[in-house]
């Protein structure tokens, strides 16, 4: 239980209106953020979940009608504030879009392509693949793509896919893309930037992975949401920060009184 006066109410309106502001930041980070990605394939936006700090039980001093101090009356509870209880992904499947370009993979479930980097195996759902110099199938960052057998792929004719991630060069049969999914996407994927994840759980090989060659999954960012949210959140900053300003000023004027009473 705290007990309230004048001045430690202007202060905990500082801290409140501070930790509003600090919330605001993050969801304008996340919603620039999906907007940038708009256009990538495969995207998923991310989500800030907001979540209210502990209430304080507060209580006020009552005075006798002599004037002397009596007991405390308890008068309800005070908010100090919020702050980001999670950034979640939204893993809601992107539109479908056809580019006739036949290194343009798509998937119409929620699997995942394996590539292999640096760092181990990585996943993404941003089918548009290249082949290098060498006929190697990479994803647009040289990560090679791999195939059912944990090898790289390398292509020498023509390419193509079927429903089920078989690979065919020149007509014949030549492997099967390493497509995978996972139980939990929301709790356990990770996103790491260029289009990559990475998982804290096992996955397993889709048996039917819904493979659409020459098409690319576009970015589930709402342009037009995502810009009325940020607009939103740029809003509830500035009337915020205009409340701290008003806390300063009002903090300033008692502590001009106190010392001018003195």
């Amino acid at each position: 239980m705290i007990r309230i006066t004048e001045d430690t109410l202007l202060i905990k309106g500082l801290y409140s209106a501070a930790s509003g502001m600090m919330l605001g930041l993050a969801r304008m980070d996340v919603l620039a953020n999906n907007l940038a990605n708009v256009n990538t394939c495969g995207f998923k936006k991310d989500v800030v979940v907001s979540t209210a700090f502990p209430d304080m039980l507060i209580s006020r001093l009552e005075k006798k009608e002599n004037g002397e101090a009596g007991s405390y009356q308890q008068i309800g509870k005070l908010g100090t504030g919020a702050c980001v209880g999670l950034q979640t992904s939204d893993f809601t499947q992107g539109n479908m879009k056809r580019t006739d370009n036949p290194l343009d993979i798509a998937l119409a479930n929620a699997s995942y392509f394996v590539v292999e980097t640096a760092n181990g195996e990585r996943f993404t759902r941003n089918g548009q693949f290249k082949l290098d110099g060498t006929g190697l199938l990479t994803d647009l960052s040289g990560n090679p793509v791999m195939d059912v057998n944990d090898e790289q792929i390398v292509v020498e004719g023509d390419f193509q896919v079927d429903k089920q991630g078989n690979v065919f060069v020149n007509g014949e049969e030549f492997t099967t893309l390493k497509i995978v999914s996972f139980a939990d996407q929301t709790n356990t994927m990770t996103k790491l930037g260029g289009s990559l994840w990475q998982s804290s759980t096992a996955y397993t090989e889709d048996a039917n992975p819904q493979v659409l060659q020459n098409y690319v999954e576009d970015s589930n960012v709402n342009a037009v949401s995502e810009m009325i949210e940020l607009i939103k959140a740029t809003r509830s900053y500035e009337s915020l920060q205009k409340i701290v300003q008003a806390q300063d000023e009002s903090l300033a004027t008692v502590i001009e009184k106190v010392g001018t009473a003195r």
